[in-house]
Order: structure tokens, then C-alpha cells, then sequence
């Protein structure tokens, strides 16, 4: 157990040692913190439009007035799905290519091979070092964020709130570690680095891109009429389809998970948290499924003398 602390701690150092891992954290935590305003600015010309239409309705002699808009306080940080399943995932990339890639190439592997330590500890180590920097990030993340939305937004969410928000970035944590685990493999068994991180960045982009998107043109379109501000809109509804290929994309699944725990989903934004992971135990599954079965690929790639 010594011995996996040590690694943890020498990943945790090298991690912020890296400047280019640096500059995207950074534009990751810029990012997350301006989402708030985004987000709250969204919502504040929401209202403003419904106030207007109000007025001018008055003007005219009208009774019979649109509803205001329900604003559900945690949907001002819908922003940050997108940034944690785009921009998150890509730390947890470079985090991970560096776990043993950039020991190869610099000549430490062997050094930390050659010690008395056994091979599944140097995985768990560097698996344990990379959980201690993702959750540092994300936890950073979730106190700026809770901080600027109470300022910002004005609106103090209550406990079940709270729940809801500290959920996301649990699932949020699982997500990143994902990535983190899948290119911990990649680097293991490609002695090309180069060519591990192209194939990493590929498949980022069938995760992230390719699949969501061809799902999204497989599903079926209702429209509906915006009583506030009488604009018609497309309803999307999953099919067959659409709901098989969201199975191949943790990213799919993600952003669904994300959109029901930050009331983006007016129709899920009053369900107890309970009742929501429990609507969601197969995305979750989905989610999980690809990380558990590369690390366990990447302790049995590890015994092999010529990955290291």
C-alpha cells in the first residue's frame, strides 16, 4: 500500500508540473466559472421577454395573460455538462497518456519497474494519483461554481438541490476517470506514442461527436408552440434507433444523466434524486461498463514484461 501511495503522490506532482495539462485545466476552470453567467444571463433574458410580452399584451387591453416561465435554479449550470463532457474528458486524455507514455519515453518506467513493487501496484497507483488530480479539479469546480451561482444568480438552491449538484459531479468524476482508465490502457500497450494519443483523440471524437450526433439524427421531431414567446420549436423524441447507438457513447449518456440531476428537463426537474439514479441505473451501468473492463485489461497488460 506504501508503495501506491509513493506512485499516487509522484503522479499528483507530475501533473502540475505538466504545463500544458496546466493551460487546459485552467481553461476548463474559466470556462466552468463562466458558464454561471451565461447561464444566469440566459435566464434573466427569459424573463425579461416574458415581462415585455406581458406589458405589451396590458397595453393592448388583453385579460388573459401567458404563465410566467418556471426557473428551475440548477439549469443555470447547464453549461456545464458540455464543458465537463468535452473539456473534461480531454484533461482526463492528457492526464492519462502521460501515465505511462511519458514514463517510457522518459526512461522511468523501467526505474519504477525495477523496484520491489508488483505490477498491479503500479496501475492502482497511477490509477489512484489520476482519481486524487481529476477530483481535485472537479472539487475546485464545484466550490467556484456553488459560490458564483449563489452571487450571480441570486437564488440559494436547498438541500435537495444540493444533492442533485454534488451528484452531477460524482457521476461527472466516474466520467473523466473513464477516459482516465481507457488511455492508461492505450499507453500501455503502444510503445508509439504519437500513435496512442492519435488514437485516444479519435476515439474522443467518435464518442463525443460522431455518435450523439448520429443519434440525434435518428430521433422523431414534434413542434410546439412557446406560449411566452410565441415561437415554435422542435420536441425531440428517442426511437429505436437512437436510444442503440446513445449505447456506444458514454458521452450520450452522460449528457442525459447531466440534463435530468440540473433540471434542464422540466419533466424530471421535481423528481427526488432516488427516484432520478434510479431512472438513469442503465446509463449509469453504460457509463461504468467500458471503465471497468479496460482497467482490469489495463492489470493483466501490466504483468507483461514488454509493456514496460
Amino acid at each position: 500500500m506504501n508503495g501506491i501511495m509513493i506512485l499516487a503522490r509522484k503522479e499528483v506532482k507530475s501533473a502540475f508540473r505538466d504545463h500544458i495539462l496546466l493551460l487546459i485545466t485552467g481553461l476548463f476552470v474559466m470556462l466552468s466559472v463562466i458558464s454561471v453567467y451565461i447561464g444566469s444571463s440566459t435566464k434573466n433574458a427569459e424573463l425579461q421577454a416574458y415581462h415585455d410580452i406581458v406589458q405589451l399584451l396590458k397595453s393592448q387591453g388583453t385579460t388573459s395573460l401567458p404563465s410566467p416561465p418556471v426557473i428551475y435554479p440548477l439549469s443555470v449550470l447547464s453549461n456545464l455538462i458540455s464543458y465537463v463532457s468535452m473539456i473534461g474528458s480531454v484533461v482526463a486524455i492528457f492526464l492519462g497518456f502521460e501515465s505511462f507514455s511519458g514514463e517510457r519515453n522518459n526512461g522511468t518506467l523501467k526505474l519504477i519497474a525495477a523496484r520491489p513493487i508488483y505490477r498491479d501496484q503500479i496501475v492502482s497507483g497511477k490509477l489512484l494519483g489520476g482519481g486524487m488530480v481529476i477530483g481535485s479539479l472537479l472539487g475546485v469546480i464545484l466550490i467556484f461554481n456553488l459560490v458564483l451561482f449563489i452571487l450571480v444568480s441570486g437564488m440559494t438552491p436547498n438541500t435537495s438541490e444540493i444533492l442533485r449538484l454534488f451528484s452531477f459531479f460524482l457521476i461527472a468524476f466516474v466520467y473523466m476517470m473513464v477516459f482516465y482508465a481507457t488511455t492508461m490502457f492505450v499507453s500501455l500497450k503502444t510503445n508509439d506514442s504519437a500513435f496512442g494519443f492519435m488514437l485516444m483523440m479519435i476515439i474522443w471524437l467518435t464518442i463525443s461527436f460522431v455518435l450523439p450526433q448520429l443519434a440525434d439524427s435518428q430521433r422523431s421531431f414534434a413542434y410546439a408552440l412557446s406560449s411566452t414567446a410565441q415561437t415554435v420549436t422542435q420536441v425531440p423524441s428517442d426511437t429505436v434507433i437512437s436510444k442503440m447507438i446513445e449505447l456506444f457513447s458514454p458521452a450520450a449518456q452522460f449528457q442525459n444523466i447531466g440534463n435530468d440531476l440540473l433540471q434542464v428537463i422540466p419533466e424530471t426537474a421535481d423528481i427526488g434524486l432516488g427516484g432520478l439514479l434510479l431512472k438513469q441505473i442503465g446509463g449509469l451501468i453504460e457509463i461504468l461498463i467500458p471503465g471497468l473492463a479496460v482497467l482490469l485489461l489495463s492489470y493483466k497488460a501490466a504483468q507483461k514484461e514488454e509493456v514496460i
